[in-house]
């Protein structure tokens, strides 16, 4: 019965951490028609630009995620600046220092980050000490509740790590929004 609870322990953990990651994955809301951001916009296109280097389109920041990593990108097709996700340290506070609101925004990504990631890497391993002592055939207590508390830690720490990447896509939306057009 220990070896069937620990599978799906960890079936559930794999799944939890594998949801978290998909929640970070580019699933953007279809663009709001209404009939004042056609009127913003349609201004901004008819706008000659004096510098396709650096127009907005060129400077603008973006971020794609994968397995855990934020690729953040300038503009549409351009190069990846910064690399950010666990165990991966970019300092988005340097990047965006011309927008004060973004550099806020950048300090709440970097906090929740580095919290989620020490936090849910403990947990982790915490969980693995549990199923070794659990597969071990010792009759300890303790193997449990390394188990479930070392689970919670993981969870916590993905919960950051999910309110980092919000803060991470809060930070470039401040940068692009005071980026001159």
């Amino acid at each position: 019965m220990n070896s069937t609870f620990l599978r799906a322990l960890l079936i559930g953990a794999t799944v939890s951490v594998a949801t978290a990651g998909a929640q970070t994955t580019s699933h953007a809301a279809p663009p709001v028609a209404n009939s004042e951001s056609r009127s913003v916009a349609a201004p901004a296109r008819t706008r000659p630009q004096s510098d396709s280097s650096h127009s907005y389109d060129a400077q603008a920041l973006r971020f794609e995620s994968r397995w855990g990593a934020a690729y953040i990108i300038r503009g549409a097709d351009g190069p990846v600046v910064g690399t950010a996700g666990l165990f991966r340290s970019l300092d988005v506070t340097q990047l965006v220092a011309s927008s004060p609101q973004a550099v806020t925004a950048a300090r709440e990504f970097k906090t929740n980050n580095f919290r989620g990631s020490l936090v849910g890497g403990l947990g982790a391993t915490t969980v693995v000490v549990g199923a070794i002592l659990t597969s071990n055939s010792s009759n300890n207590a303790a193997s449990p509740i390394l188990i479930v508390a070392g689970s919670l830690a993981v969870a916590w720490g993905v919960q950051h790590l999910n309110m980092g990447y919000s803060a991470l896509s809060r930070t470039l939306w401040w940068y692009n929004r005071d980026l001159t057009r």
